[in-house]
């Protein structure tokens, strides 16, 4: 095939895979399907393992679960075509509102497998996945995107040692920047989600330890609870200067700093977002 003829094939080509995305866009069942062949095979993201795309009410009902039109497009659209066969690959982005409320967004590799048709390309198998963490947990890596960088001959860190507390706040922005303020808190990685507002990971030293926040992510299944039912202690060596700092900053007094019965220095605090905090110090012995 001539490089022009490459060229024209791969301009086809890219005219259906983004006619079949904007139809995704719109929630047009009719017009996603017109766009693969009747044998069409699908490795979708969801169950089951293997399915046909030939299934207008099973699309039609999954578009129903979403809100308005569909936020869904396609990055580093490659294309490999010989003959009447060919090949497309690219990151898609799909993102939206549901009907509950939830909203979605997420990256995920696509391949695309067509097949010239008469004086039409059609798509005749398509093949969606994510990748999952490597850790034993199994789970789907929905975080990353196209940007994601790995340095795989990069030195492992030394594990945390301890318990490490992972807050769920409703603005883990907002805490992040508060607890640097009350409790100098340094901050050593973030990580913002998709709608670049919310963080996925945010991850503090406060005292020589580690604290670690993230937004709810309701249309994930991680909703926001009130905190109740625990305290953050800070042990440090001068509980006055640690807890005048916090006081300026905004946090509310629930126990005033003095001297405990079992003999501690020890005061409790409420920050902004419900979080209760301790301030401890050994009672130091004179002479």
């Amino acid at each position: 095939m001539s490089d022009n003829g490459s060229r024209t094939t791969a301009t086809e080509i890219r005219a259906v895979i983004d006619n079949w995305a904007e139809a995704m866009r719109r929630k047009d069942a009719d017009r996603v399907l017109a766009h693969g062949a009747e044998d069409c095979l699908v490795y979708s993201l969801a169950p089951p393992l293997k399915a046909s795309d030939g299934d207008p009410e099973g699309l039609e009902r999954w578009f129903a679960t979403w809100k308005g039109p569909l936020g869904y497009r396609l990055e580093d659209l490659e294309i490999a075509a010989d003959g009447d066969v060919a090949f497309a690959t690219a990151f898609a982005h799909l993102s939206g509102e549901k009907r509950d409320g939830g909203k979605a967004a997420l990256w995920y590799r696509i391949t695309l497998g067509l097949r010239r048709v008469g004086e039409t390309w059609k798509i005749v198998h398509q093949h969606e996945s994510v990748p999952f963490y490597m850790d034993g947990s199994f789970k789907a890596a929905v975080d990353l995107d196209p940007k994601s960088e790995i340095e795989w001959d990069a030195p492992s860190p030394p594990p945390m040692a301890g318990v490490i507390a992972y807050l769920s706040m409703q603005d883990a922005n907002a805490s992040a920047e508060f607890y640097g303020r009350a409790f100098g808190a340094k901050e050593e990685h973030r990580k913002y989600a998709e709608d670049g507002e919310r963080l996925i990971h945010c991850h503090l030293t406060v005292n020589g330890g580690a604290l670690m926040l993230s937004d709810p992510f309701p249309e994930f299944g991680h909703h926001w609870k009130p905190s109740e039912g625990f305290v953050l202690h800070l042990v440090v060596d001068d509980a006055d200067y640690w807890w005048k700092r916090a006081v300026a900053a905004g946090a509310e007094v629930t126990m005033p700093l003095e001297i405990a019965f079992w003999g501690d220095y020890y005061g409790q605090l409420r920050d902004p977002f419900g979080v209760k905090w301790a301030i401890v110090a050994p009672v130091k012995k004179v002479g």
